[in-house]
């Protein structure tokens, strides 16, 4: 399931904890939101904590690459939480989609700077 960290979410930014096994309604319900924050703000900042996922179906993966695929330049920078090898694989293969967006991978210990990465520089207010 998805779950918005409300505490890093906002201006652009749209954080998320990844837990469980992903299914294909966990794409149906926040698609629609991922897409109004795009309409909104025009390119997203994305903080993905994937320390509590259990694993993904198959229809989720496709959902998953058929998102990346439309939204692709959409997305501006990208911070990945985890601690799995697979998971800092993932990320590295994301990359090619994600052609024009900055995206890295944080081990778990490392959450508060994957938050701070991702807001950086992404107001006017913000100094980097």
């Amino acid at each position: 399931m998805f779950e918005i960290l409300e505490k890093w979410t906002g201006d652009g930014v749209v954080a998320l904890r990844v837990s469980g096994k992903l299914l294909h309604d966990d794409y149906e319900s926040l698609v629609p939101k991922l897409e109004e924050m795009i309409e909104q703000y025009g390119a997203v900042r994305c903080l993905i904590d994937m320390t509590e996922l259990d694993g993904i179906e198959l229809r989720a993966v496709w959902d998953e690459l058929r998102f990346d695929l439309k939204h692709a330049a959409d997305v501006s920078r990208c911070a990945v939480v985890g601690e799995r090898s697979w998971e800092k694989w993932a990320t590295a293969a994301a990359r090619p989609i994600f052609r024009k967006a900055e995206v890295r991978f944080f081990e778990r210990a490392d959450f508060e700077q994957a938050a701070a990465w991702i807001k950086e520089g992404s107001s006017p207010s913000s100094s980097s």
